[in-house]
């Protein structure tokens, strides 16, 4: 059985312009186990959500960066000294647009603007254990050694379930971490081709739509 849910926000409960779904809301709310936001945007921005959709205050943001078990109960997992030696060298190389740095506490967030394909060949040919994330809404410098997967599992000893008692809704290659250590993994219809040949169940409606559908299904399947 489902005893928590573990949700992407941007591309999954949200639309390309960011604009939440009705629908999605309403999906969350028909859910009567506890709902874990993962996001890679910012905790500030996580707990607010949160608040706004009525549910728990655990969630993971920055890609699995930073963990929140409650309200003043946060942990930090990532070293952004990391992606801050990969910043430096990737400017070296592209004219770089960084993005709302000043809450970010692991990660580096960039405008999609440069070729991400080179950049990862320079990246690997420095040997600098760091990642790129492309969520199609900006592109992650990140810690290598953390993930939304790591972050879930960390989640899941604190709330003591076990990983076959969470299921993990996406849309972007950064949700597959939680795919792979999650009982149940489910991808809207817009997600990415790599996530959607991972996922045990693909929604045929987009975003918010999509999630809504997820959720539908799963009650169906006596998930819960």
């Amino acid at each position: 059985m489902i005893r928590a849910v573990a949700f992407d926000i941007d591309g999954t409960l949200t639309d390309m312009k960011r604009r939440l779904d009705p629908l999605s809301v309403e999906a969350v709310a028909r859910l009567e186990v506890p709902v874990i936001l993962a996001t890679g945007n910012v905790h500030c921005f996580t707990r607010t959500t949160s608040v706004l959709l009525g549910i728990s205050s655990v969630s993971l943001s920055e890609n699995g960066g930073v963990i929140a078990y409650g309200d003043g109960q946060m942990e930090v997992l990532a070293d952004i000294s990391l992606c801050e030696e990969a910043y430096r060298r990737l400017g070296e190389v592209f004219d770089l647009d960084r993005m709302d740095s000043r809450y970010r506490m692991t990660d580096i967030v960039l405008d999609r603007n440069f070729d991400v394909g080179r950049a990862v060949s320079i990246l690997e040919q420095e040997r600098l254990a760091v990642d790129l994330v492309d969520s199609k809404f900006a592109v992650h410098i990140k810690d290598r050694k953390v993930d939304k997967g790591t972050a879930l599992l960390k989640i899941m000893d604190h709330l003591r379930l076990r990983p076959d008692e969470v299921a993990a809704v996406g849309d972007s290659v950064s949700d597959l971490p939680m795919f792979l250590v999650t009982g149940f993994g489910a991808a809207v219809a817009n997600g990415s081709s790599r996530l959607k040949e991972a996922a045990d169940y693909v929604a045929k409606e987009e975003f918010g739509k999509g999630a809504y559908e997820i959720v539908e299904y799963m009650i169906e399947k006596e998930m819960f």
